[in-house]
């Protein structure tokens, strides 16, 4: 939204409809990267053994690296907590386990969907 999408694009297939597609589909690229880090092996070990890119992982570098750059904000690690833990798990500054008790711990709050950004 804040480099111009809709909202719609977002809440359906291609947004919605892809992240679950990646999170529980078995022959999910992102998904078997996702497990193979929770099973201890590194990034490196992964890529080596890949044929094929897992989009997800640089996506989710790139992403945290615009949100740092263009979004002004105190702790945007706790606006996007999710996307920051992954993105450090994957850098090597988070074992996958602290990541999960991380998130584990949060403190819950109401989430809105502010269209402004």
């Amino acid at each position: 939204i804040y480099l111009g999408a809709r909202p719609s694009t977002i809440s359906g297939l291609s947004g919605v409809g892809d992240t679950f597609g990646t999170c529980f589909g078995p022959l999910s690229r992102n998904r078997q990267f996702g497990y193979r880090l929770g099973k201890g092996e590194t990034p490196e070990e992964i890529r080596a053994s890949m044929t094929e890119v897992a989009e997800g992982v640089d996506t989710s570098i790139a992403l945290v690296k615009m949100i740092k750059k263009r979004c002004k904000g105190y702790r945007l690690d706790l606006k996007y907590p999710i996307l920051f833990g992954v993105a450090d798990i994957i850098e090597g500054n988070m074992r996958p386990l602290e990541g999960l008790k991380g998130l584990m711990n949060f403190p819950t709050r109401m989430e809105n969907y502010d269209e402004r950004f």
